[in-house]
């Protein structure tokens, strides 16, 4: 949080343009996605303090910076459960993280339905994966992956009259679900105490930020 105030600071004073109207500097939203979570704040003028919390069902009482934080991020697993999408909590860490690693035991996450869907792409990606740490990142398995969990899902939809989906409509219905969980602690800093986020800046950064 205090990286992106003060670079998001200096880059506003920098570039007028990004100046709020009166030359004021702007609000930002802080939207920090890692591999197992994303961490969203909001910063203007001051850090912004809370002194209690909840984290896991437990109560914590002690003076911290505002930040939110949600089980979303590009090592979130992906489930199908009672005929719903399930993004997370449960990561699939590094080892042996998302099946597009390579890796034995390597499961279906947020970064596999991105690279389904062409939003990473693996000539850009040092050939570090695999058992031998020395080849790239594999859109096959993960297409078989999700194959075979679209044919769980179809089969489910045959039972209840539903319409069948492809196999890209799977992924992307993955990407709305986190996307859905990554907004809420957004409108919670924003519109649920009266402030328009479309007069924010969205600083976006973290390892699955992109």
């Amino acid at each position: 949080m205090v990286g992106y105030a003060k670079t998001s600071t200096e880059s506003q004073l920098k570039e007028k343009s990004l100046l709020a109207e009166g030359n004021l500097l702007a609000p930002v939203i802080g939207f920090d996605m890692g591999g197992t979570s994303t961490d969203v704040s909001r910063f203007h003028q001051t850090y912004e303090h809370i002194f209690e919390t909840e984290i896991a069902g437990t109560s914590i009482q002690a003076p911290q910076l505002n930040i939110n934080t949600v089980a979303a991020g590009g090592g979130s697993r992906l489930f199908f459960e009672k005929g719903l999408y399930k993004v997370g909590p449960e990561s699939a860490g590094a080892d042996p993280g998302p099946v597009c690693y390579r890796k034995p035991g390597g499961c279906l996450a947020i970064t596999d339905a991105n690279l389904l869907l062409g939003r990473l792409m693996p000539q850009y990606f040092p050939n570090i994966f695999g058992p031998t740490e020395d080849l790239p990142l594999d859109k096959d398995l993960t297409k078989q992956a999700f194959d075979t969990l679209c044919e769980e899902i179809n089969k489910n939809n045959t039972e209840l009259g539903s319409e069948l989906v492809t196999v890209y409509e799977v992924a992307l219905g993955f990407i709305r679900v986190a996307n859905e969980t990554m907004s809420r602690p957004i409108r919670s800093l924003t519109q649920a105490r009266g402030f328009n986020p479309k007069n924010h800046i969205l600083d976006i950064f973290g390892g699955a930020g992109a």
